[in-house]
């Protein structure tokens, strides 16, 4: 393989983070967020980006909201499912396949697995209690 110059490779890490920081600022703008609260996970410009710790966001992501338009609440809602599925090992999709209309599992089946997780947690806690308070007698 034949080597790439130094001042290649240089020049075209300074165009990467000038497309970069573009991208960036552009979704940020269209968000009405501040620059202030964010920053590059492990200084990894163009790698994966957390604003003040309320959503973190890729660039591939980041390229993808701003050439599609889209909104905050939209990244926010398919984040908040993807948490959602993920509770459950659930498949989670791409933001892509998200704003194409993927299938969803709805917001109050989720809400009754939590029920009905919950309540399996009380049941196996009651029969380790049980056991050990059998066992201790």
């Amino acid at each position: 393989m034949k080597k790439i110059e130094d001042e290649k490779k240089e020049a075209l890490m300074v165009q990467w983070i000038k497309a970069v920081q573009g991208y960036l600022c552009a979704l940020l703008e269209a968000w009405e967020l501040s620059s202030y609260y964010g920053y590059w996970i492990g200084g990894e410009i163009g790698s994966l980006y957390d604003y003040g710790g309320s959503f973190t966001i890729t660039m591939d992501n980041i390229i993808y909201c701003v050439e599609h338009d889209v909104t905050h609440d939209q990244y926010m809602e398919w984040q908040e499912y993807c948490c959602d599925a993920a509770e459950f090992n659930f498949t989670t999709p791409n933001l892509r396949s998200w704003m194409a209309g993927c299938p969803r599992t709805p917001e109050a089946t989720f809400e009754k697995l939590r029920k009905l997780k919950a309540e399996l947690n009380n049941e196996i806690d009651e029969e380790k209690e049980r056991v050990k308070n059998e066992n201790n007698s």
